[in-house]
């Protein structure tokens, strides 16, 4: 007769229902709508005022004219010379009294272009920041193609960097770099574009568990939440203030025994970390999962107007879920 296998019970998986529903739906309608319209400020600012002490041929176009084009491209996915069209052709329903730029316009200016992320806090609140990375391709290939006849050399990609708000779901700090950046040598980058606003919570996983992560986030009074590797040991000799919460995460783990890492992530409320990987399904689903500019520069200033779209989108609407209780 042979022996019984011991099988463990499979966890019960929490469920949990969206609460509003016809906001959310809304929201949903409100993003797909293509009524455009021109503010007064848009107008009066469309053309350059010439760089003031700065060498060269003036802009003719403003920096908030070249972001406007650049910004409907990403959400319709046009090409350059499509989004010439397509812009003209909104001026000129509308009946403006302004000249609609070049493509090559929209090319050459997003390389300088930058794209302040906004930072929404109200008076007296800490910033809970959730930091993560995925990939975006850059030479895309089909996949067909990979699958008859393999990668080629020219195929390449990017990683794109986000710091989330965890609380409003906005992303405030992006980047982009090349794939053999690691996630806490950006981090530790990004982090100087906090510098100045009050931080709680700094969440990210096991990549970040570095000692210049926690020393950047120690800097600036925030408290770092990253979990321990499995082989972690605690300090020896004088302890670093930067590694104090590493210390107790690994006692606290060490004293729930078995289920002592899931545990930890529970009662720390690790587990918010999972809204930015629920974000870059949004970014890979609506923005696509690849690049369109060809120079790293333009390519920078592409991921940052993405950003501030999807920043956009989710003002405009959010779920909001509530927990099943059996």
């Amino acid at each position: 007769m042979a022996p019984k296998k011991n099988i463990t019970p499979s966890k019960k998986k929490d469920k949990y229902r969206t609460r509003n529903w016809k906001e959310y739906n809304r929201a949903l309608v409100n993003r797909g709508s293509i009524t455009f319209w021109f503010s007064d400020d848009a107008i009066a600012n469309w053309y350059s005022v010439g760089r003031t002490g700065k060498p060269g041929r003036p802009d003719i176009y403003s920096d908030s004219a070249v972001r406007c084009g650049l910004m409907i491209k990403a959400v319709f996915h046009t090409a350059l010379r499509a989004l010439q069209g397509f812009v003209r052709s909104l001026i000129e329903g509308l009946g403006l009294d302004i000249i609609c730029p070049h493509y090559s316009v929209f090319s050459r200016r997003a390389k300088d272009l930058r794209i302040p992320l906004r930072k929404l806090l109200k008076p007296g609140e800490k910033l809970n920041v959730v930091f993560d990375s995925t990939g975006v391709k850059v030479f895309g290939e089909g996949e067909w193609k990979i699958r008859k006849h393999g990668y080629s050399k020219r195929r390449t990609w990017r990683k794109v960097h986000v710091g989330m708000c965890a609380d409003s779901g906005q992303i405030v700090v992006s980047a982009m770099t090349s794939n053999n950046v690691s996630d806490d040598e950006a981090m530790v980058h990004m982090m100087d574009a906090l510098d100045g606003i009050p931080l709680g919570d700094v969440l990210g996983d096991g990549a970040y568990d570095t000692l210049d992560c926690r020393e950047a986030v120690h800097n600036q009074g925030g408290k770092p939440i990253f979990p321990p590797d499995k082989s972690a040991k605690l300090q020896k000799g004088k302890p670093l203030p930067a590694l104090r919460e590493r210390d107790q995460a690994i006692r606290r783990i060490q004293d729930l025994d078995n289920e002592g890492r899931s545990l930890w992530k529970q009662e720390i409320g690790y587990h918010r970390r999972s809204r930015v990987e629920t974000f870059m399904f949004r970014y890979k689903t609506i923005m696509g999962d690849r690049l369109t500019a060809r120079r790293q520069w333009t390519q920078a200033t592409e991921v940052s107007i993405k950003m501030d779209v999807l920043n956009r989108m989710t003002e405009l609407g959010m779920p909001k879920s509530y927990k099943v209780v059996s």
